[in-house]
């Protein structure tokens, strides 16, 4: 399971000349904030509305906690308005991102 976990993760980073880039779809409204995989993708779920850039402040918050990046170092490049974001990460490695995300879904299993 931890290699496809891993494949899966690595599929939705690409790594750029100072970061990563991080696909994630976004779900508003959902009953917890919670990161998951479905169906090849990497999906955060949040509690907040798709209003005033609600949802889009508690996936930054949710990144830097997780990832342990200052929310300085986290931008969404595309998808503003939309479900489908890309985030870069400056300062940081795929290596770095795919370990933390491997012991964060591993954690919550």
């Amino acid at each position: 399971m931890s290699k496809e976990l891993e494949k899966t993760i690595i599929n939705n980073i690409t790594e750029t000349k100072d970061g990563v880039i991080l696909s994630i779809h976004v779900k508003p409204d959902s009953d917890k904030e919670e990161l998951r995989i479905e169906g090849g993708d990497l999906v955060f779920h949040t509690r907040e509305p798709p209003i005033h850039g609600r949802a889009n402040a508690s996936l930054i918050r949710f990144l830097a906690r997780t990832l342990g990046v200052p929310i300085s170092k986290i931008d969404i490049i595309y998808g503003l308005r939309g479900r489908f974001k890309r985030i870069k990460i400056t300062d940081t490695t795929v290596d770095t991102i795919v370990k933390v995300l491997l012991k964060y879904f591993e954690k919550s299993s």
